[in-house]
């Protein structure tokens, strides 16, 4: 509930104080002052940005990511309204904006003065708006020492420190294809942007955008870690409970539309067929790869609900593809877990990490460990050369006696057939049901995202070891590997 005010108050001015507390009633204000005579389409999604911003605001949360479709008032709510709103609460306090291009910096930042020289304004944050000294398309300062300055990619920055960074679209969609925008658009958010925070432990950076593609800003943010990713496509891929403001939540369910009355589904498929299926995955699922990829069909895999007791699984094979090294820039050494169940078998778990080799050795024996693995598949290249090596004298008991594993059979994954063709050969092993994935599980989405922009993606290993699977633990009868010794 909104807090109580303590004394009766006409209605303008019981607004202006609720609006002084509230942001979601801040950004309603906002809108019908830059909007006049359209009326505010009310989504859950605008409450669920307010309480992610508010998270800011409050100091639970320093990195935000929203990613959400165009025209869904994200600019508004974030560059113009919540810029507008922290400076109306710290007349001290500065802030950057930065945009994919001066001209819509400039835009944007024209909105935002429209509204903090509003009568409305001055009634909500008096003191801010009596302490504007300095106001320009770029450059809004305070007497005190607060300002919003607003900037674009390549755009400089030096000598302004910022207590929060609002970066909005730093890409546009035109640009996206080309490596090199990418590139510097990337570069400017590393050498330019995230320098300029004042008190690195308690500045906050927001990061509102649209997905472009896969190696985009947004990918590059994920990369980076420390992001609560707030993700709104336009219809649900997952079921999933999302924060509202006041305490509220929105249960949303697969398939439902972000905002009905605006782009109902209808509408939506209209718009996939003008712009693509792969722009519109981007753009408005939030999705730079189609659920169609060049090689897997996501929506054909069969799935199951939930996997069985290990005591009710007649086999537990592990496949590994292992990585050079442990480098940032490297590959990742990826495994995957595999039980048989009936006719099935299921993927149980996944693992994904950038190990140097003693680690690595130590990972595999301890999931071997957990599982009690039948059998380990190794593809026979880099570091995996080594880890056959060591798991063989694990069988063989050569090895110190805490890592003897007799029972665990141990084979070489053939990395010669083509990457693309180990695949596809496999794929009708996942479409048939003789292997299955999960329904839910918390590495589904990157695994779907790499299969799905197989074999254009930076990383492939996730692919690898499930082809590597699908070549040696699944033949047409569906007997276990461990039977054929």
């Amino acid at each position: 509930m909104r807090p109580p005010l303590s004394l009766p108050l006409p209605p303008s001015d019981f607004l202006h104080a609720l609006a002084r507390r509230d942001f979601e009633v801040f950004l309603e204000l906002c809108f019908r002052h830059l909007n006049p005579g359209t009326e505010l389409s009310r989504g859950w999604y605008i409450s669920a940005m307010c309480q992610a911003l508010m998270e800011i605001t409050e100091g639970s949360s320093r990195r935000l990511q929203i990613t959400v479709p165009p025209r869904h008032l994200k600019s508004i709510t974030t560059t113009v309204a919540f810029s507008a709103w922290m400076m109306g609460r710290g007349t001290d306090y500065k802030i950057i904006c930065a945009s994919y291009g001066q001209e819509l910096s400039s835009s944007l930042s024209r909105e935002f003065r429209k509204v903090i020289t509003s009568a409305w304004y001055a009634q909500v944050f008096p003191e801010t708006a009596r302490s504007i000294t300095r106001d320009t398309d770029t450059e809004v300062r305070t007497r005190q020492g607060g300002y919003r300055y607003a900037t674009a990619v390549g755009g400089a920055v030096t000598g302004f420190g910022a207590d929060l960074i609002i970066i909005d679209d730093l890409m546009k969609a035109a640009d996206a294809s080309f490596p090199e925008a990418r590139a510097r658009a990337q570069r400017y958010v590393d050498e330019s942007l995230m320098s300029r925070l004042n008190d690195k432990a308690s500045g906050a950076v927001i990061a509102i955008q649209q997905r472009l593609g896969e190696d985009d800003v947004s990918a590059h943010l994920t990369n980076k870690g420390g992001f609560n990713h707030l993700d709104l496509p336009a219809i649900a891929v997952r079921d999933e409970i999302i924060r509202l403001t006041h305490g509220r939540t929105h249960a949303r369910r697969i398939g439902d539309v972000l905002n009905p009355e605006r782009e109902p589904r209808s509408v939506l498929e209209q718009i996939r067929l003008d712009l693509g299926p792969r722009a519109f995955e981007a753009q408005y699922q939030q999705n730079p790869t189609p659920p169609d990829g060049d090689y897997v069909k996501w929506d054909r895999i069969q799935r199951y609900d939930k996997a069985p007791e290990r005591s009710r699984l007649t086999r537990i094979v592990h496949s590994w593809d292992c990585a050079a090294s442990p480098a940032p820039t490297a590959d990742y050494s990826v495994g995957t877990v595999w039980g048989l169940c009936g006719a099935s078998w299921l993927l149980l778990d996944l693992i994904r990490a950038r190990l140097d080799y003693p680690d690595l050795l130590a990972r595999v024996r301890s999931e071997r460990t957990r599982w009690r693995a039948d059998v380990i598949i190794v593809e026979k290249a880099s570091s995996g050369i080594g880890l056959l090596q060591d798991l063989t004298r694990d069988m063989r008991c050569m090895s110190d006696p805490a890592h003897h594993a007799p029972w665990c059979l141990r084979l070489a994954g053939d990395s010669r057939q083509p990457k693309a063709e180990r695949l596809y050969s496999g794929m009708d092993r996942l479409y048939s049901g003789l292997a299955r994935f999960p329904r839910e599980a918390p590495w589904l989405e990157d695994l779907r995202r790499e299969m799905m922009s197989f074999p254009n993606a930076r990383n492939d290993d996730q692919v690898d070891s499930i082809s590597q699977f699908l070549a040696y633990g699944v033949r047409n009868t569906s007997r276990p590997i461990a039977e054929r010794r």
